[in-house]
């Protein structure tokens, strides 16, 4: 029979900068502890025989919970993923003595673990607890057919043939397993970043020659301990591959982990994944978005600089024009007086002097017109090549789309940011009230 508590322990966790994870469990039995009591009133008889007992009184003592509701959904899962059962677990926060203790909940089969304190439904999915002083622990069930916002699907290869779980109980030969994470809450604006967190063990007398990718394999006491980290769903949202800014940089976002080993009557307690999100503070948001901004805007002030230097080299290169008509002008206008001299000096030689010198300086403005000509062509050359289609014009055109990148970019964190801080239940929650929810996700063993 399939057990339906957990005990999760988690021994090493993997983050960014450590990169080191593991996630261990352990199981207790399928019965509620001695003492519990269902959310149901105890029947008549029972009040009737308690009629003479010293009325019981309570102490309040002050909630160190954060939020209002905090939820653990437990999700008991096939071999491949698919949900079987769903199990939460919910603490609720005691708002104060003789404060009503008021929940929203979609869940069944309601059960109180650590108290006495008796629930009555006041309207529909709306309940009322007694208050003893003490928060509210009780476990509850969902529909396993209840979407989830994230989901594991575990795929099994023997041999290099897609075996299914139930096939591979007992082979011999080389496996892999490879486990795909979607995150159904995936917008092209955003989604709810949902880190999931993967372990399983292996049997070290069954499994040799351990590899995994997007994972990390740690020896521990004989067996192998298999884990790996990421956020499914980022890299489709931010789609930092497409971006000229980090486009030669090998950003690693992936939403699957693979496991491959050499196995001799293999077996398989479980595969476990952890999703949770509110991973990221909101501070830590308005870090990462001040950081984006502040590039931005650097790159918003490259393009205003490598504009103005086009600017002035553009009146550069139109002043070197201007020079250039204006000799090849002076040159034509005395080449025209001298041609009118020549023929005054022929007919009238006291202006032959005249004539001549006036011949010289159109002779010596041809060569002023030639040296300003190739002078300016140089001008013109040079601005050309910081102003034209070449590596300038596309350093100016790089900052800008890379600004604009920067700006999405930024935009897009802001949804997420804003989609993070939105998810804090699954089964439901009061107006105005606050929440946190994780989910973990256990396939079937292979045995």
């Amino acid at each position: 029979m399939r057990q339906n508590i957990w005990k999760y322990r988690i021994a090493e966790r993997a983050a960014l900068c450590a990169g080191v994870c593991a996630l261990l469990l352990t199981g207790c039995g399928d019965q509620p502890a001695e003492g519990t009591q269902t959310a149901e009133k105890q029947d008549t008889q029972e009040e009737s025989g308690n009629a003479d007992e010293e009325q019981k009184t309570y102490e309040y003592e002050e909630s160190g919970m954060d939020v209002d509701k905090e939820e653990s959904v437990y999700v008991l899962a096939g071999t491949d993923g698919t949900p079987d059962e769903i199990k939460v677990t919910v603490a609720l926060r005691n708002p104060g003595k003789d404060s009503k203790i008021e929940d929203t909940s979609i869940l069944t089969d309601i059960v109180n673990k650590e108290g006495d304190e008796e629930c009555v439904s006041v309207g529909e999915d709306a309940y009322e607890w007694e208050n003893h002083g003490q928060d509210i622990h009780y476990e509850g069930k969902a529909d396993p057919a209840t979407e989830l916002p994230v989901e594991v699907k575990v795929t099994y290869y023997l041999d290099g043939g897609e075996v299914s779980g139930e096939e591979l109980a007992g082979a011999d030969g080389k496996v892999k397993i490879r486990l795909d994470y979607t995150n159904n809450t995936g917008t092209e604006d955003g989604i709810t970043p949902f880190a999931a967190v993967s372990g399983m063990l292996l049997d070290g007398e069954k499994v040799k020659h351990v590899e995994a990718e997007n994972g990390k394999v740690k020896y521990m006491n004989g067996d192998y301990l298999v884990y790996g980290m990421t956020v499914p769903g980022l890299a489709d949202v931010l789609q930092l591959d497409d971006m000229s800014l980090t486009k030669d940089h090998e950003i690693e976002l992936n939403d699957y982990m693979e496991v491959s080993f050499d196995a001799t009557d293999f077996a398989l307690d479980f595969t476990a994944t952890m999703f949770s999100n509110s991973v990221l503070e909101q501070e830590n948001y308005e870090d990462i978005t001040e950081q984006l901004g502040d590039l931005a805007d650097k790159m918003g002030d490259a393009v205003d600089s490598t504009g103005e230097l086009k600017e002035k080299i553009g009146k550069l290169r139109d002043g070197g024009k201007s020079l250039r008509q204006g000799a090849d002008s002076l040159n034509e206008g005395l080449n025209q007086v001298n041609a009118a001299l020549a023929q005054m000096a022929a007919a009238d030689p006291s202006l032959a002097q005249i004539s001549q010198a006036v011949s010289e300086l159109a002779t010596g403005s041809s060569g002023l017109a030639q040296g300003v000509k190739s002078y300016t062509q140089g001008v013109e050359k040079a601005c050309d090549s910081l102003t034209g289609d070449n590596a300038e014009e596309k350093d100016e055109d790089s900052y800008e789309t890379q600004e604009e990148e920067l700006r999405e970019l930024i935009r897009k964190i802001d949804n997420i940011k804003e989609s993070d801080a939105g998810y804090q239940n699954f089964s439901g929650i009061g107006k105005g009230k606050t929440g946190q929810v994780s989910f973990i996700i256990e396939t079937q063993e292979i045995k």
